[in-house]
């Protein structure tokens, strides 16, 4: 393994971040085009490749604990890097990578991009502090690192849309961190420690009926301020305004790499034994979000403001999956997490494609497009790929954990659950046939006639997308390689607190 590799991944794009300024000048003076470009893509390059080599490490069961001072937990500050965090890590370097390739042209008509950089590094370096955290309070800074850097993307532009969206993201967002810095002051006071491993073992001296207030109160503040994150239903108000209102590869950004940090938490915290009935409350929201979320989408008669609706939706997929897991369906964890590594790719592909028809036509509104398939064929054929995939049509990946989904509802003795849920992706193909016909087919309007194709770097970044949810959905094993140690690494909190404390 490379040394210092969990460091690296998180110090390697902070640092850059922070150097991007000097970067920008750089190319200014020197007349250097794309160097803050080439800069990004390659320490985003690093980055994936130094997950890759963890990756080898953890998927036999193994966790790389990095000692940050070299203290011991519980004492120390520690990285814990397992199957689980891996897979997220894996996801947000990959797609991260992407996404920056892709703005290289989407963005290119901006002025101040050297601010640009730095903010999209530094999210990155936050959600990937996020997932390779090993105790709550470090959760609470790198959540904070990644979204004070998200509000600022979204504002980017300063227009009044952007502005105000990001302030509506501001004050809700920062809520949520609020009830989750809270909750970290509650456990600290009633257990002693914030070091993942060790309070799961405290906790685990409680049993079901002699659960202190306190620790109750501490896990609903948890709960809420992660769901306002992952925007479920009814915490979700803030994503559609802040979706539409960003710059399409911050949509992506947020659509993807974005949606892994909550789902991640959302995934590890069921299995810490707070004793709550917390799968409960996990199929409850996951069930609603799903209905309502599509539901909202069909409304819709703006390209980007309907897929943010979807996003709500397709989460409610995941949580459900992972609710039904901690009720007793083995598959739904592994169900919630394929769908989790389907979302990201899928999604970010969707927003890409609905941005790649905004820097060509300069609008979003259906009832303004139209007839684009014959200029923009491949992005048309990249968004017919995600459309089908998301609705979860094979033999595309979107089927495979639906499917799994659907299952695990069966298996947890819940078949209302899955015919909820296969409605639902009903309704999914009938939104974006919707919005594909809208855009792609029927009469082209004047203005419209010499739209071209979109950029190369714009195409490659949706072609890799497009090919990952076709192999996917073709070679399933492909994520299952990736989510089957995830799944169970999330279920095995034995062997994650004995690895993590020596033993213990």
């Amino acid at each position: 393994m490379i040394p210092h590799a969990p460091i690296l991944v998180i110090i390697i794009p902070l640092f850059t971040a922070f150097v991007m300024p000097v970067i920008g000048i750089l190319a200014k003076r020197y007349h250097i085009k794309y160097l803050r470009e080439v800069v990004a893509i390659v320490v985003m390059g690093a980055v994936l490749a130094i997950v890759s080599n963890m990756a080898l490490d953890v998927w036999g069961g193994e966790i790389i604990l990095y000692k940050l001072g070299g203290w011991s937990p519980p004492w120390g500050i520690v990285l814990a890097v397992d199957a689980l965090s891996t897979q997220m890590a894996f996801m947000i370097a990959v797609l991260g990578t992407l996404v920056v390739i892709y703005s290289a042209s989407y963005m290119g008509r901006d002025s101040g991009l050297s601010y640009f950089y730095t903010l999209i590094l530094l999210v990155m370096s936050g959600m990937l502090g996020i997932v390779l955290t090993g105790d709550f309070f470090n959760f609470y800074v790198f959540l904070e690192i990644m979204s004070i850097s998200s509000y600022a993307l979204v504002s980017f532009r300063r227009d009044a849309l952007s502005i105000e969206a990001g302030m509506k993201y501001l004050l809700i967002g920062s809520l949520g961190t609020s009830f989750v810095l809270l909750s970290v002051v509650m456990l600290y006071g009633a257990v002693g420690t914030l070091n993942i491993a060790d309070l799961a073992v405290k906790l685990a001296a409680y049993s079901a009926t002699n659960v202190p207030t306190v620790l109750v109160i501490s896990l609903a503040l948890f709960v809420t301020g992660v769901m306002v994150k992952v925007a479920m239903v009814p915490f979700h108000t803030w994503l559609p305004d802040a979706f539409t209102a960003a710059p399409t590869a911050i949509s992506a950004l947020l659509a993807g790499p974005a949606a892994v940090v909550g789902i991640y938490w959302v995934a590890r915290l069921p299995y810490l034994p707070f004793g709550m009935p917390v799968g409960a409350i996990l199929v409850a929201l996951g069930l609603i979000s799903m209905v309502v979320g599509v539901l909202m989408a069909l409304m819709q008669r703006d390209f980007k403001r309907m897929l943010a609706y979807h996003v709500i939706s397709q989460k409610g997929y995941m949580v459900l999956g992972i609710g039904l897991g901690t009720l007793g369906a083995t598959l739904g964890t592994q169900g919630g997490l394929f769908h989790l590594l389907n979302h990201s790719t899928y999604k970010a592909l969707l927003f890409m494609c609905a941005g790649a028809v905004l820097y060509q036509t300069k609008s979003q509104k259906f009832d303004e497009l139209g007839g684009l398939g014959k200029n923009m064929p491949i992005t048309a054929l990249t968004f017919l790929i995600g459309a089908l995939a998301i609705s979860g049509i094979p033999p595309l990946n979107g089927f495979v954990s639906k499917y799994i989904i659907y299952l695990a509802g069966l298996q947890a003795g819940m078949p209302w659950v899955t015919a909820i849920a296969v409605l639902v992706s009903g309704l999914t193909l009938a939104s974006f046939m919707k919005a594909f016909s809208s855009v792609f087919l029927g009469q082209r309007p004047r203005h419209l006639q010499g739209t071209m194709e979109a950029p190369k770097p714009m195409l490659f970044a949706m072609i890799a997308m497009a090919v990952i949810c076709v192999a996917i959905g073709l070679v399933p094993d492909l994520g299952f390689n990736i989510v089957g140690p995830a799944a169970e690494a999330a279920k095995n909190v034995v062997s994650y607190v004995s690895q993590v404390l020596g033993g213990t």
